[in-house]
């Protein structure tokens, strides 16, 4: 495995991880969800090897919301991570990577995202219909408007300090305290989270929001999830369904790793193995 930078067309430096980087043919684009990164999420790293041993080449894409902070200001002088993030922003991220794929000279790309990153390639692909992505794959996706209690109690008590924040032009300093005593967010980057309509594009179960951006994707995709997902609330491949019933491309796979939920902790060969066959013959 190899580290890679890669700059956005804002100037922020992301870091990437190469498997296979000797290969040209096909490489898997996976990006983080909320906070991920290689270190956490092991899991992708098992993908990672699975797929050099074969022969394919994956990249796992740490976008400008992995990890929780990065204060060290990277080219465009702005501190990165999931406390600044804006989901916008994930347009030039996985373009950064994108570039770099094709500037490798690779055939064929296949762009997935695991957990909030789902529905950044959702975003991205519906915004970018004219870009070679051969296929998709979305892991553990979720709606992200379907709060448990906890988190809609912490919105209900950081929202007024947001907006206060933003009314005294206060937008880039910390809230007080953490979002569902998880993740620590600027005004800013609370009210995007919060709000940014571009990311609820899988409204399954809050209903809202709408299906329009995956209906824009012709792509075939591969929908895959842990059978105890907590974001499926009780169940998986119903959960899934909805998303394929609500796709443009009816011919997607979908896949239930049973025994694991959100990162597939002691099942990450099995799902491996969906993704090998996913991308394998990809033409």
């Amino acid at each position: 495995m190899k580290i890679i930078d890669v700059e956005t067309a804002r100037g922020d430096i992301l870091c990437g991880c190469w498997y296979g980087e000797n290969f040209r043919d096909t490489c898997v684009i996976i990006t983080n969800g909320n906070c991920g990164n290689i270190f956490e999420n092991k899991f992708l790293r098992d993908v990672g090897d699975e797929l050099e041993k074969n022969k394919i080449s994956f990249i796992y894409a740490h976008n400008s919301g992995a990890f929780h902070r990065i204060d060290t200001p990277t080219k465009s002088g702005q501190p990165i991570g999931n406390t600044y993030e804006l989901f916008d922003d994930c347009i030039e991220d996985l373009q950064a990577y994108i570039d770099f794929v094709k500037n490798c000279g690779y055939k064929h790309i296949v762009l997935g995202g695991h957990s909030y990153g789902a529905n950044k390639v959702i975003y991205y692909l519906s915004k970018n219909q004219s870009e070679k992505i051969d296929k998709y794959i979305l892991i553990s996706p979720t709606d992200t408007l379907n709060m448990k209690e906890s988190e809609k109690n912490s919105i209900e008590n950081l929202m007024p300090i947001a907006l206060k924040y933003k009314q005294e032009n206060r937008l880039d300093e910390l809230l007080p305290t953490p979002f569902d005593n998880y993740n620590l967010y600027t005004a800013r980057a609370f009210l995007d989270f919060t709000s940014n309509s571009n990311s609820k594009n899988l409204p399954i179960y809050s209903k809202n929001g709408d299906f329009s951006q995956l209906k824009q994707i012709n792509q075939v995709g591969l929908f895959i999830m842990g059978e105890n997902d907590g974001f499926a609330y009780g169940n998986t491949l119903k959960h899934l369904q909805a998303i394929n019933e609500n796709s443009k491309n009816k011919n997607n796979v979908i896949k239930v790793i049973k025994n694991c939920g959100h990162t597939f902790k002691n099942k990450s060969f099995e799902l491996s193995t969906e993704i090998l066959d996913f991308v394998k013959d990809t033409k």
